[in-house]
């Protein structure tokens, strides 16, 4: 984008302004500031931006937003607000040209599932006529469009609208979009309007880091319902508590959610079949298929399915589409890698754990051999519990356990802490599981391959930290 008159920018705090001058670009982050753009001072949880005015001046910056009063060099402009945050988050959607408003934005929340229900609600809305993109853990992306994340699911408010834009220039009409507990409790969408929404499970034992308890978490997550459009279709799942009642307390035109055990529902699957190559199921008694692998597969379908079909797209539209789908990356994703047959999963909770150990079960393999990365940067509690469930899941067939903290890939905000990979190997050996631990994640697939033979399956388990995992065992030969 171009310049930008920071009254423009700020037209409710003109009467602060000394100076006008022209901005070149946005960040709170002081390090990002160059010759010409705006720095925003935010008092955040773990550190206070007003400590950091003077190195953002010190880099060219013309102005600084601050939630106090502070000492800038003359002819810097200062603009005291209220909310850093909500200021920051304004004025990015009008540097980049409200490209929200040219969009249709589909809002979507929850623990697990959202990259992968958003990858088949994209695929549906498709076959429709939409042109979607979607925003999320792997960045922006439309057709040959992609801005990659920087570590942030739901981005920072100035690469939000960037992507935002981005999409509306590559020619999408549709985003879908995976919306936090982090950014919901942090207003990164702040100011965005969901014309569409789907609540995904809410599962305890998350971003305990973050959340002081999970009634901590689900109130987070129900600042979403704030952002649904009055005439918004919502879509959500009625086997969780806690999505289900967010669901009701929505203020939207039209909620529909769906059940797989026998709760009430406006779609209901059953006849749930599962083999190697996929799914069968009946939805409402018509019968459907998909050759995504797994339950968890199952309900990911049923969530985009649900909201497809209260959106407009035909049930012809969505039976010829779902026939098609195949996984999404690191998804239940099967592929061949270094002679041997790989199941590569993010699995980070106990739930999703399972859910692959369910799906290991329906492949034929001679031995299991597990290589997990630690969650970095979620708290203990959860590497604790997701230990319990490796040491309970991985008892018979399960050659060798490697878990690795995966330093040679890890960025920032999913860096392993002391705490963290304490609380896995502690709780491991506490389970009587033996395992072989590695810090770089090259190693650890280097013992697996090592320690496996091409009759031998490998389950990659673990969120960030395995991401590099399929091209380091390509790499392998």
């Amino acid at each position: 984008m171009g310049q930008m008159l920071l009254s423009d920018l700020l037209p409710d705090h003109r009467e602060q302004l000394r100076v006008d001058p022209k901005i070149a670009g946005l960040s709170e982050d002081s390090r990002r500031i160059q010759q010409g753009m705006l720095f925003v001072a935010i008092r955040g949880s773990s550190a206070d931006g007003h400590a950091y005015v003077n190195d953002a001046c010190a880099r060219g910056a013309f102005a600084v937003v601050a939630e106090r009063p502070v000492t800038v060099p003359a002819g810097v402009a200062l603009v005291i607000v209220p909310s850093g945050r909500a200021a920051l988050a304004a004025m990015a959607a009008r540097f980049y040209g409200h490209p929200a408003r040219e969009l249709t934005v589909i809002g979507f929340t929850g623990t697990f599932g959202k990259t992968s229900t958003s990858d088949v609600l994209r695929r549906l809305l498709d076959g429709a006529g939409r042109r979607t993109g979607v925003l999320g853990s792997f960045g922006a992306r439309y057709e040959a469009f992609h801005q990659p994340d920087r570590g942030l699911t739901t981005p920072a408010p100035v690469e939000l609208h960037a992507a935002l834009r981005g999409l509306v220039a590559a020619g999408a009409d549709t985003v879908i979009m995976e919306v936090t507990s982090h950014a919901l409790a942090m207003e990164r969408v702040a100011g965005l309007t969901f014309q569409g929404g789907l609540i995904a499970a809410i599962m305890p034992g998350e971003h305990t880091d973050f959340h002081r308890s999970y009634e901590d978490y689900v109130d987070a997550k129900r600042l979403f319902l704030g952002y649904l459009a009055p005439d918004a279709v919502l879509a959500y799942d009625a086997d969780n508590p806690a999505a289900r009642r967010l669901a009701s307390d929505a203020r939207v035109a039209h909620r529909a959610g769906f059940s797989l055990d026998g709760h009430p529902a406006d779609l209901t699957f059953g006849d749930v079949r599962l083999d190697g190559t996929g799914a069968s199921f009946t939805v409402n008694g018509t019968p459907m298929c998909s050759a995504l692998l797994g339950s968890g597969h199952v309900r990911n379908v049923a969530l985009a399915l649900t909201y497809a079909l209260n959106a407009g797209v035909s049930p012809e539209a969505t039976r010829e589409v779902l026939r098609s789908l195949t996984p999404h990356r690191r998804r239940m994703e099967r592929y061949e890698a270094a002679g041997r047959q790989i199941l590569d999963d993010t699995a980070g909770h106990p739930e999703s754990l399972r859910a692959t150990f369910e799906v290991a079960a329906l492949i034929p393999h001679r031995r299991l051999v597990l290589a997990y990365a630690i969650r970095g940067s979620r708290g203990p509690e959860i590497n604790r519990r997701n230990a319990e469930a490796l040491a309970d899941l991985a008892v018979d067939g399960a050659a060798r356990l490697f878990v690795t903290s995966s330093t040679d890939i890890a960025g920032a905000h999913d860096r392993v802490t002391e705490e963290e990979q304490d609380a896995t190997r502690a709780t491991l050996t506490s389970r009587g599981r033996p395992h072989v631990f590695h810090e770089k994640l090259e190693d650890t697939l280097r013992a697996a391959v090592s320690e496996s033979s091409s009759e031998d399956l490998i389950l990659l388990l673990g969120s960030q930290g395995m991401d590099h995992a399929k091209r380091l065992l390509r790499a392998l030969g």
